[in-house]
C-alpha cells in the first residue's frame, strides 16, 4: 500500500460480493486508520405502526451481544477498549452504524460488526433492561426544544405521513412481553438485515481483493434477499402560524417547509442551501439581522428527507427585541431567497460552496468520509454537479412559498392531543411590523479559501514549539495557550467567544476546526485541519482577539449572564461538563471584570502565552514564526512550571442549578501524578471498565440513556471522568453506584487473565496533535506522548489493580459537579 497515491478528494470504488452486498471503498494511505459504516436501508418509518418505536429499539438491542461474540466481546466492548470510535443512528428511512479503529485491529471490528447485524441475540431479559433506556432517553428528549418542535411542525400536515407520527419509542409503544411483538420485532429483522437492504462503505488501508476476502470470514456472513419496495404517501403542510410552549431553553422562531416532488439532486443542493444561509460574513442575512439585535443564532435543518420529499425548517434564535419582530425576520427571509434565486447571486453561491466541499474533503478523517460518501447524492454532486446546481434553482423558488411559523417560548399554552411528546401549542399570529427596506449585496468570498503570501520571519519565536509532520495527509495542528497571572478574568472570554463566532463557520468552510476554549486561569486557541490555511487564518485571528468588534461586547455580557444558569438547550451532563474546566483552572471564583476595552487591554497585559505546532511542513512553521509576533500578551520564552493542583488529595463537590426532572452527576478523578507510566496506568484503567460501567449503569441498573466514563485532560488537568444522568435515581444513589461499580472492578482486576488495552491513538493525527499538545499543557515533554504509549505496551494487570486502589482512595483528589447537594460529609461543599 506504499506505492498508493491518496486522492482526498476521489469518490469511493463501488463493487458487489457474491451474496449481492454492495460495497464501497476509499483506500488511504498505509499509516492511516480505518473505518467502516453499513446503511441499512431501512428505518423509523418502516416499522410497524403498531409498535412506535421498533426500529430504534432494534438498533440498541443489536450491540447486546450476537451469535459469535457475547456482550462483554461485542463489538461496543471491543471498540472501546481499543480506544476507537462507534455509534450508531436510526432516522426516517435509514440506520447507520460506524466505527473507526487501527488499522491493525479493523478486521476484528468489522467482523463482529456483521456478526451483530445478522445474528443478534435478541434476548428477553435483555429487552426489558433496554426498554427502560428507550425510556429515559424518551424522557430525555420530551425535554428537547428541537425534538418537540418537530413534532409540532408535524401538527402542520394536510394529510397522513409518517413524519408527523411518533417514532422515538417508550415504555408504552415497546410490549416486549407480547409474542405478537417479538414476532414483529424479528419479522422486521428478517425483512431488512441482509445483504439485499444493506450497503457498506469502508475507509482504510486496503485493496479491495483483501476487503473482499475479508468480507468471506464466517463471522461476516450476511443472507441475499431481495429489498422489499415500498411507497411514499403525499407530503403537504397548511401554511399557519402557532406558538409552542417550551419550559426550556431560549426563544426560537421556526419557517418549515414541505418540499414534494423534488427534482433529482434536491437533497445534496439543502446542503449548499444551508451554507449560504448559516454564512455569518458582513451583508448576510445573518449579519443583518444580528445587526438589528433580532436573533443571535440561525440554521438551516433538516428533520426529514428520503426520495424526492421532506421537510426542511430554518430557524432563529430570538432574542427579546427579535420576538417583537418576527414578521420582520419571516419578510426577511423571504426577500434574502428571493435576492438568492438571482442567476448572478445564486452563481456565485454556488461558486462558493463547490470550493467550501473540494477543502472539506481534503481533510476529512476516515469516519467523517464514510458519513459523506454514503448520503444518496454526494456521488451524483461529485459527477453531475450541474444537476445539483439546477436543483438548487428549485429548491430556492420552492422555499419563496409561505411556510408554516413556529415560535418556540416559555409562555403558557393549551395542551394538545399529540402522539408520543406531550405538546402545548395554539394559534397565534405573528405581530405586525413595518418591515424595513433590505439592502442585499453578494458577499465577499471566504479569504481562507484562497492562497495568500505568506508572511518570513525577522527571528524565530521561542514561545512556538514545532513538531514535524508524520502520516497526517495534509492535515496540521496549532494551539495557543494563554495563562493570566491571578485570577481569571471573568466574562472576557465571552467577549472574545462572540467575536470568534463568524469565524468558526468561515473557518469550518477552509478545512479548519477552531475552537476557543476557557480554563479557568488560562485561554485556549486551537486550529486542527488543512495545513496550508493555519498560518493565515491565525494571523487573522490574532488580530481579532486584540481588537474585538464593539457588538461582541454586548453580546459577551449577554451570553456570560445566561452562562451562569444552567438551562434547557442541552444535555444536562453536557452542560456540566463545559463547565468543568473553568471550574478546575480557578480555586476561587472569577473575578469581576467590567466588560469594555480597557479591562480587555489589561487582561492581555497580565497573560503570557505559549504555542505548539503539529505537523507544518518548514515554510509554513517560518510563516508562523512571523504571524505570531502580532499574539497579544507576553511570550513564554521558556516553558511555564504547572502549579500543583490545588485540589489534589481533596474531595470537592460542586452544586450548579436547581433539582430537575432528571439529576446528573459527573465525577472527575484527576492523576495523582503525570508521569508517563502512571499516565500510561490510568488510560489503559479507564479503557478496561469503559464498556463494563456502560453496561452495568445504562443497561443492567437502568439509571439513564446519558452514561459513559473515560480517561480525558481538560487544560493541564487530566484524570478519568464518570458521567450519569437518571431521570430516576438520586445524586446520592447515582454516586453509590460509581462506588460499587469500582469495587466490583476490584474484585475482576484480581484475575491473572485480565487483559490490558493498547493504544493506538497516535495513528490518528488529530488524537497525535492532542496528546502532544496536552502534555505541553501539563509541563512536560513533547515526547511524553510516545513514553506513555510505550509504557501501555509493558503493563501488566497488578499495575492496574494498583491504578484502582489509587483512584478509589482519591489520592489525586475527586472534583464532582452535580444538580443537587452533596450525599455525604465526606465532600467539601464549593
Amino acid at each position: 500500500m506504499a506505492h498508493l497515491r491518496f486522492e482526498p478528494t476521489a469518490a469511493p470504488q463501488c463493487f458487489s460480493t457474491a451474496e449481492g452486498l454492495r460495497v464501497r471503498l476509499l483506500q488511504l494511505p498505509a499509516g492511516s486508520q480505518a473505518a467502516a459504516l453499513v446503511r441499512v436501508h431501512a428505518g423509523a418509518h418502516d416499522a410497524p405502526a403498531a409498535y412506535p418505536g421498533l426500529a430504534h429499539f432494534l438498533e440498541h438491542l443489536l450491540f447486546l451481544g450476537s451469535a459469535g461474540y457475547p456482550v462483554e466481546d461485542s463489538l461496543m466492548a471491543f471498540v472501546q477498549g481499543c480506544g476507537g470510535q462507534l455509534n450508531a443512528s436510526t432516522r426516517e428511512r435509514h440506520t447507520d452504524f460506524f466505527f473507526q479503529l487501527s488499522a491493525e485491529t479493523f478486521s476484528d471490528g468489522l467482523q463482529r460488526l456483521f456478526d451483530m447485524l445478522a445474528r443478534p441475540l435478541l434476548d428477553p431479559a435483555a429487552q426489558l433492561r433496554e426498554r427502560e433506556v428507550l425510556q429515559a432517553e424518551f424522557l430525555a428528549r420530551a425535554q428537547d426544544s428541537e425534538t418537540l418542535c418537530d413534532a409540532a411542525h408535524g401538527m402542520a400536515l394536510d394529510t397522513a405521513h409518517p413524519f408527523a407520527a411518533f417514532h422515538a419509542g417508550n415504555r408504552a409503544s415497546l410490549p416486549v412481553e407480547s409474542a405478537a411483538f417479538q414476532q414483529a420485532l424479528r419479522a422486521y429483522h428478517q425483512q431488512f438485515y441482509h445483504a439485499g437492504a444493506l450497503e457498506l462503505l469502508v475507509a482504510a488501508p486496503l485493496e479491495p481483493a483483501a476487503l473482499l476476502r475479508l468480507l468471506k470470514a464466517p463471522h461476516c456472513r450476511i443472507e441475499a434477499r431481495a429489498q422489499p419496495s415500498r411507497s411514499l404517501p403525499p407530503l403537504h403542510a397548511v401554511a399557519r402560524s402557532a406558538r409552542l410552549q417550551l419550559a426550556n431553553g431560549r426563544p426560537r422562531l421556526e419557517a418549515a417547509f414541505c418540499l414534494d416532488g423534488m427534482p433529482l439532486g434536491s437533497a445534496a443542493a439543502l446542503d449548499a442551501l444551508a451554507s449560504s444561509l448559516q454564512a455569518e460574513a458582513p451583508g448576510s442575512l445573518f449579519a443583518l439581522l444580528r445587526d438589528r439585535a433580532w436573533i443571535d443564532r440561525l440554521r438551516l435543518r433538516v428533520p426529514y428527507w428520503h426520495a424526492d420529499q421532506g421537510v426542511v425548517v430554518i430557524e432563529f434564535g430570538l432574542t427579546a427585541e427579535g420576538l417583537a419582530a418576527r414578521a420582520g425576520i419571516i419578510d426577511a427571509l423571504h426577500r434574502w431567497l428571493c435576492f438568492l434565486g438571482q442567476d448572478a447571486v445564486l452563481t456565485h453561491h454556488w461558486g462558493e460552496y463547490r470550493r467550501v466541499r473540494e477543502r472539506s474533503l481534503q481533510v476529512m478523517p476516515p469516519l467523517a468520509r464514510l458519513r459523506h460518501w454514503v448520503e444518496p447524492e454526494a456521488l451524483l454532486a461529485h459527477e453531475q454537479p450541474d444537476t445539483v446546481y439546477q436543483a438548487l434553482r428549485e429548491v430556492v423558488v420552492r422555499l419563496q412559498s409561505a411556510p408554516a411559523v413556529l415560535t418556540a417560548d416559555p409562555r403558557p399554552a393549551p395542551a394538545i392531543e399529540a402522539a408520543g411528546f406531550a405538546l402545548r401549542m395554539a394559534a397565534e399570529e405573528l405581530p405586525p411590523i413595518a418591515p424595513p427596506s433590505w439592502h442585499w449585496a453578494l458577499p465577499a468570498g471566504n479569504p481562507w479559501l484562497c492562497a495568500r503570501p505568506l508572511p518570513s520571519p525577522a527571528q524565530n519565536e521561542p514561545a512556538l514549539r514545532c513538531v514535524s509532520p508524520q502520516n497526517a495527509n495534509g492535515q496540521s495542528a496549532l494551539y495557543l495557550h494563554w495563562r493570566f497571572d491571578g485570577e481569571s478574568p471573568g466574562g472576557l472570554w465571552h467577549v472574545l467567544d462572540r467575536a470568534l463566532r463568524p469565524a468558526i463557520q468561515a473557518a469550518q468552510q477552509a478545512g479548519v476546526e477552531l475552537r476557543f476554549e476557557d480554563f479557568g486561569n488560562g485561554w485556549c486557541l486551537s486550529l486542527f485541519g488543512y495545513a496550508a490555511a493555519l498560518p493565515v487564518i491565525a494571523d487573522d485571528l490574532l488580530k481579532l482577539l486584540s481588537e474585538p468588534p464593539a457588538s461582541a461586547y454586548v453580546d459577551g455580557g449577554r451570553q456570560f449572564a445566561e452562562a451562569a444558569r444552567l438551562h434547557g438547550e442541552e444535555l444536562l451532563i453536557r452542560q456540566l461538563i463545559g463547565r468543568l474546566p473553568r471550574l478546575l483552572g480557578s480555586a476561587d471564583a472569577a473575578m469581576s471584570v467590567p466588560l469594555d476595552r480597557s479591562a480587555l487591554s489589561a487582561a492581555w497585559a497580565r497573560a503570557h502565552w505559549q504555542a505548539l505546532a503539529v505537523g507544518l511542513a518548514p515554510e509554513l512553521n517560518d510563516a508562523l514564526h512571523a504571524v505570531l509576533g502580532n499574539t497579544p500578551g507576553r511570550a513564554l520564552r521558556e516553558p511555564a512550571e504547572v502549579p500543583q493542583p490545588w485540589y489534589a488529595g481533596r474531595r470537592f463537590w460542586w452544586c450548579l442549578g436547581e433539582p430537575a426532572a432528571e439529576t446528573a452527576v459527573l465525577l472527575f478523578c484527576p492523576l495523582p501524578t503525570r508521569d508517563a507510566r502512571q499516565e500510561a496506568t490510568w488510560r489503559a484503567l479507564a479503557r478496561a471498565m469503559e464498556s463494563g460501567f456502560f453496561r452495568r449503569l445504562r443497561s443492567e441498573l437502568q439509571l439513564g440513556y446519558a452514561v459513559f466514563c473515560g480517561f480525558r485532560q481538560f487544560g493541564e488537568h487530566a484524570g478519568i471522568v464518570f458521567a450519569v444522568q437518571s431521570p430516576s435515581a438520586t445524586a446520592a444513589q447515582i454516586f453509590a453506584h460509581i462506588e460499587e461499580f469500582l469495587a466490583r472492578l476490584s474484585e475482576s482486576l484480581d484475575s491473572d487473565t485480565a487483559q490490558v488495552p493498547g493504544d493506538s491513538a497516535l495513528d490518528d493525527p488529530r488524537q497525535r496533535a492532542e496528546r502532544i499538545w496536552q502534555a505541553c499543557l501539563a509541563g512536560q515533554a513533547i515526547d511524553h506522548p510516545a513514553q506513555v504509549a510505550a509504557a501501555m505496551r509493558e503493563l501488566r494487570p497488578e499495575a492496574l489493580r494498583a491504578a484502582l486502589a489509587t483512584l478509589r482512595n482519591a489520592q489525586g483528589g475527586w472534583y464532582c459537579l452535580a444538580n443537587a447537594a452533596a450525599p455525604d460529609a465526606r465532600w467539601q461543599a464549593r
